[in-house]
């Protein structure tokens, strides 16, 4: 796909949107004297939530994220900042390889059921993908990169004198490598049968997915490469999948579906070692509830994994010719979210957003349908 008029051509322009800046220091960690608020603000350690990664990230962009006089945001940490944007002469086109490799079994054997299973390997690589990237992407892109890996985008960003961030050029940009391989699998079995003299018909589904590989690449104009793999984190469990069990007689059938998703763990290199609220092992990592083994109690870290996830869901029908009627019962257990620390996987109320956990809980539905 060659670029777009768009995309090559679109004039320079500038807007303001509203940034949140890692290296502001949370308002909880300042501070304040109640009996004199002309003091200079303080710092304490123990009450600021931010990674490691964030804070040498910032040391290493010329910004000390822990002086509140060398960057006063006051605990406001997000702020308006200019944006620039516009298209890109030197923009190349996009191309995209894919192979998918399978095959399917079919059992000939016996003839009072059907069975038959299913295999696919694929792999797509997609190069100089044009992209737009925001500027809180630039922005996080940057300051949560892995410590000794350096986010290529931190040219990006300009901060003023008072060292806020006061330009983010995020115009169009090749990302230079995506690439996913994964095997499908596909489990079916039919049967019809008779229970009680009725006539019943079995069907079973079983879907999965093996996630090998999930991975982006970005490189400047120097050639250093920013590259970031997905399996296994939130949103990319290396395996999902699920299940539907009908049972039909007449004009009534029943269907009982789970849905499942497997474990999955922050990126190796964010993982906090254990600590405590004093940082008593000297980790540079302050738990934020723990009061550590020292002081009596336990060591901690903050939460970003999740364990094996599994929801049940049913539905009862009745479909008499061009019309039918559907009960059913989502989440039928009330299975709640995985609760994680926010400032580890992206979070709202400590629940993970994007990654394919069910947010509502228990629902009942109904729904009618007809056909002409």
């Amino acid at each position: 796909r060659a670029p777009n008029l768009r995309e090559l051509f679109l004039k320079d322009q500038t807007g303001f949107n509203t940034v949140f800046d890692p290296c502001g220091i949370p308002d909880d960690a300042l501070v304040r004297d109640p009996n004199d608020p002309t003091a200079p603000v303080g710092y304490d350690p123990s009450k600021d939530t931010r990674s490691p990664e964030v804070l040498a990230n910032c040391l290493a962009n010329g910004v000390d994220p822990t002086d509140p006089a060398v960057l006063d945001t006051n605990g406001f940490n997000s702020y308006s900042v200019e944006i620039a944007t516009g298209g890109r002469l030197d923009l190349e086109e996009e191309t995209s390889t894919s192979y998918t490799y399978g095959m399917v079994f079919d059992q000939p054997w016996w003839n009072e059921f059907d069975m038959s299973f299913g295999v696919s390997y694929y792999e797509i690589e997609v190069e100089n993908a044009i992209v737009e990237p925001s500027a809180q992407f630039l922005v996080n892109d940057c300051y949560n990169s892995e410590i000794g890996s350096p986010s290529i985008f931190c040219g990006d960003l300009q901060r003023g004198s008072d060292n806020r961030i006061e330009l983010v050029t995020a115009g169009f940009i090749n990302r230079d490598l995506e690439l996913t391989r994964g095997i499908d699998f596909d489990y079916r079995y039919s049967h019809d049968l008779t229970v009680a003299d009725m006539p019943i018909s079995l069907g079973i589904q079983v879907r999965a997915n093996r996630l090998l590989e999930s991975k982006l690449e970005f490189q400047d104009d120097d050639g250093n490469i920013d590259s970031e793999s997905y399996q296994g984190e939130f949103g990319y469990a290396e395996w999902t999948g699920n299940t539907q069990l009908s049972l039909q007689y007449e004009d009534w059938s029943f269907a009982w579906g789970t849905r499942f998703i497997g474990a999955v763990e922050q990126d190796p290199d964010g993982i906090d070692p254990y600590s405590d609220i004093y940082d008593t092992n000297g980790t540079g990592f302050y738990s934020d509830s723990c009061i550590g083994v020292a002081n009596g109690g336990t060591d901690c870290r903050d939460v970003g994994f999740a364990e094996d996830y599994l929801i049940h869901s049913f539905s009862l029908s009745y479909r008499p010719e061009a019309w039918g009627v559907t009960l059913g019962l989502r989440n039928a257990f009330n299975k709640a979210p995985p609760r994680v620390d926010s400032n580890e996987v992206l979070a709202v109320n400590n629940t993970p957003i994007g990654a394919g956990y069910d947010l509502q809980g228990r629902t009942v539905f109904l729904s009618l349908d007809a056909s002409f």
